[in-house]
């Protein structure tokens, strides 16, 4: 935590469960004696809590550690990939390498057999209504 940031005990674990994934209503009632407040109640404090620069900026930082602590990403996937369509001698791995980059891009068409389940689908959806 950055030496400026001081949070309370209630606000780090809120900042805790929010990095977690929950949303900032639960985050809210995690962190939080919450129990006699209504929805709206908890969805305004805890919109409130992440207006707090300290809170928000705890948030940002504990994001930035888990980002670093995993082991594999969809940033690092490309790079590699990229790496290699870019570096490689053997023709086999460029292709290969650009085809895997193009469709982790979304720039591959559906495959045939793709389309044809669709409209399979659509048809049978069609009909029962």
């Amino acid at each position: 935590m950055h030496p400026t940031m001081t949070l309370t005990i209630k606000q780090e674990n809120f900042c805790q469960a929010i990095v977690d994934g929950l949303s900032q209503s639960d985050a809210y009632r995690a962190a939080y004696e919450a129990g006699n407040m209504s929805d709206n109640a908890i969805a305004v404090e805890a919109s409130r809590l992440m207006d707090n620069p300290n809170v928000s900026l705890r948030v940002d930082e504990l994001r930035e550690d888990l980002e670093a602590l995993r082991l594999w990403s969809r940033a690092k996937s490309l790079k590699v990939l990229a790496e290699v369509a870019n570096q490689s001698d053997k023709g086999s791995e460029r292709v290969s390498a650009v085809k895997e980059l193009n469709a982790m891009q979304g720039y591959i068409a559906p495959l045939k057999s793709e389309s044809v389940v669709r409209q399979s689908i659509e048809v049978v959806f069609k009909s029962a209504n």
